[in-house]
């Protein structure tokens, strides 16, 4: 996919949203974010090579608990050696939310990375299927499967399980645990953790500031596999506005 497809994909996905926002019910809920972050932080590794990002997010839910959106952000796969690479990853989803009841919500996905170019000199769009539960606003698990991640015919698990505290109006505890099935594909599993807080300043506004660390295990080096930025344990910080 070229550049200006991407574009394309991006500006019709916002026309898109904001038709659907002209015609939502008293039920529907339209959302359009906007994040700064110290780091692309996904799965213990960086998408960014260690570096900050800007990232657009628009979503779309129905009443009836179908819901679609996209996320727009700048990459860096830390490919610098190939000069076809991707700078931008765009992430369409669509899924189905189930309420329960007041306390009990099920959730399934199905989502796309698609990158403007290559990620280490092949083309590297993949699906993502993902089924999650959660338990008011405070904990959710979440289950993961790509079976062709970054288009190298191997497959990817990922579990998590998160937790999340309200200690005022505005500001909130929450910490989370997963881990990354994909040896064959990253040469390493992973185990990774993160805890913070996060402080909602302003009604469509907030920022967070997070510890983050992983443990990962590897018996032997598979020379088909990526090789991506991990990150240390470190302090991250992300501040996010919207509607």
């Amino acid at each position: 996919m070229t550049g200006k497809s991407l574009r394309s994909l991006v500006v019709a996905s916002a026309m898109l949203c904001l038709c659907l926002q002209a015609r939502a019910g008293e039920y529907d809920k339209f959302s359009a974010l906007l994040t700064f972050a110290t780091n692309y932080y996904y799965r213990a590794y960086s998408k960014s090579d260690n570096n900050p990002v800007f990232r657009a997010n628009v979503d779309y839910e129905h009443g009836s608990g179908l819901y679609v959106g996209t996320w727009v952000s700048w990459v860096d796969m830390d490919d610098k050696r190939y000069s076809d690479r991707s700078d931008v990853e765009f992430y369409p989803y669509v899924g189905y939310l189930y309420k329960l009841n007041e306390d009990w919500r099920f959730d399934t996905a199905v989502s796309r990375y698609i990158f403007n170019d290559k990620v280490q000199g092949r083309y590297s769009d993949y699906n993502e299927y993902s089924f999650s539960v959660k338990f008011r606003d405070l904990v959710s698990g979440t289950f993961s499967y790509a079976d062709d991640a970054y288009n190298r015919n191997e497959q990817s698990l990922n579990y998590e399980l998160t937790g999340r505290y309200p200690l005022t109006a505005t500001l909130s505890a929450s910490a989370g645990v997963g881990y990354n099935q994909a040896y064959h594909l990253l040469e390493y599993d992973t185990l990774y953790w993160n805890a913070g807080f996060t402080w909602y300043f302003y009604k469509f506004a907030g920022m967070d500031f997070r510890y983050v660390d992983y443990h990962s295990t590897r018996t032997k080096p598979d020379p088909g596999a990526i090789e991506l930025p991990y990150i240390n344990s470190q302090f991250l910080f992300s501040i996010t506005a919207g509607f």
